[in-house]
Parts: C-alpha cells; structure tokens; sequence
C-alpha cells in the first residue's frame, strides 16, 4: 500500500496509484466506495481491464530475464569447490587448541540454539499457509522459450506421428485432465513431439509442432483449470473459438477453455491472431 495520503491525490492519482490493491482485494473499505464511485464515471469503466491485461503483459515480458542453464552454471563457476573449503577449514581448526575448540563449539552451539528458536517463534506466530498457486503465464512462457532452444532433449517422446503423441499422452499416469492435440494442421506444420511437464503444483501436456520450411516452433500447452484464473485480457473470437491473447518481447500467447476444467495454451512467435486462428482451425 502506498504510502502517502490518498485524499491528498487527485481523482485519476488515486485511480493509478491503488488500482492493484482494489483489482487483488486488500483496499480499505474507506477507500472502496470512493474507488467504486469514480470507476463509474465516462472513460474510467475499462480501466481495471486494462490495468489487468497491462499487468499480464509485465508477468510474461519478466520471462526475458530468466537465466539460461549456461549462465547459472557460469556463476556456479565462481563459487569455491567445497572441497577445498572443507579442507582450508580443517587446517585452520587443527591450529587451535583444544580449549578453543571447545569453547568456540559451545558458542555456535548457543547462538544456532538461539536463532532456532526465534525463528521458530516467529514461524509460530506470524507465518500464515498459503497454497501454491500455477502461474501458467510465467512458468509455460518460460517453458517455451527453453523448447525453442533445445527442442528435442526436452521432449519424452519425439515423434511426428499424431497416433504415437495422442497414445503418449492418454497413457501417461497421474493426469487428471484428458489432452486434446491440435490434430488438423496447415500443410507446412507437423506433429514434432510431445512431454509432460510435472510441477509440484500442476501437470501440463505439450505437444511441439513445427514448421516444414522454417523449422519454426509451436508450444501447445494443455493443463487443469479455468481461462478465469489468467490475468485479465481483451477477449477475441475467431471462427467461434473465444480466447485471451498476451505478447511479451520475445512469445505471443493464446489461451483458450478447451474443456470445462481444461485450458489450453498455444505459444509461438506469430501474431497472437495468427495463432488463435492456428488453434481454431485445428479444433
């Protein structure tokens, strides 16, 4: 929550300022009516909308600046062997005396002993449960953008037959959703293979598909849930199918309720019209 005073802000200030806390909830009730009242005035309808659809498109541009496995392994680099600590460390303890041992021992005993015990105290006493929550946006635009980079390791079960990637996926255990491939495809597409991705919190299916010419890739992802529970975006329709679009720097993104209790998500570098009509044609 900010921290100034908001009747010190003008109309549309306090409108931009306390827009995230009103859309999440977590506004003070002596502000709400206020919100309520100016969100009802010409022009300031679609506000909360946008904002949402505009916070979306932040979540997924964040994908950019994930670290690739060679950058983590780069710094792990810069780290020293453990080895070599450990051993440093043992020269160092065995040029004391024993009483200094003893006597350092007992103290880092106390100070751990001591630490554990306010941490656990303020576990006990402040630490709220929360659930775990999927943020599809950011974890399959993440995804994407690895399958794109090394598109066959990635995958349990490489294939260009649409028979193996359907039996593949309806055998695979533990699913609590029935994936539904993009199965009528563009004569320059194929099938290009299949996984499961499995999160601690969710299971997702991805069938790769890619271009004949270009070897262009597309990530069709399929997982358990409610279009509802993404980030709020302009809906469009095309040939009957009804979907939300998100773009960031590098993906575009289309989401669509396959199922009741099902969504899919298609991702790609082609406009996010391109790949909606992609999955509708192949509906």
């Amino acid at each position: 929550m900010a921290a100034f005073n908001a009747n010190e802000l003008s109309e549309q200030d306090l409108l931009h300022s306390f827009m995230a806390e009103y859309l999440d909830g977590e506004l003070p009730e002596a502000l709400r009516a206020k919100f309520d009242d100016l969100l009802k005035k010409p022009g300031q309808a679609q506000l909360p909308e946008h904002f949402q659809a505009m916070r979306g498109r932040l979540q997924l541009s964040l994908q950019s600046y994930y670290l690739k496995e060679g950058e983590v392994q780069e710094l792990r680099s810069f780290v020293q062997d453990p080895t070599v600590k450990a051993t440093a460390e043992n020269v160092r303890i065995d040029e004391l005396g024993r009483g200094e041992i003893v006597g350092t021992i007992l103290r880092r005993l106390a100070l751990v002993a001591v630490a554990a015990g306010l941490v656990g105290l303020a576990v006990w006493k402040f630490a709220t449960p929360k659930a775990a929550t999927f943020k599809a946006l950011e974890y399959l635009g993440y995804e994407a953008l690895a399958m794109e980079e090394d598109p066959r390791d990635r995958l349990d079960l490489p294939s260009h037959e649409m028979k193996e990637i359907r039996q593949y996926l309806t055998a695979y255990p533990g699913l609590e959703f029935k994936p539904k491939p993009i199965a009528k495809l563009p004569e320059d597409w194929r099938p290009d293979g299949a996984t499961i991705i499995d999160y601690e919190i969710a299971k997702v299916s991805v069938v790769q598909y890619s271009h004949t010419g270009t070897k262009e890739k597309m990530f069709h992802f399929s997982y358990a849930g409610e279009l509802s529970d993404l980030p709020k975006s302009d809906p469009g329709n095309i040939k009957g199918l009804v979907y939300q679009a998100y773009a960031s720097d590098e993906l575009n993104l289309v989401a669509w309720q396959q199922a009741p209790g099902l969504v899919s998500i298609l991702a790609g570098r082609r406009s996010g019209l391109e790949l909606a009509e992609f999955a509708a044609d192949g509906k």
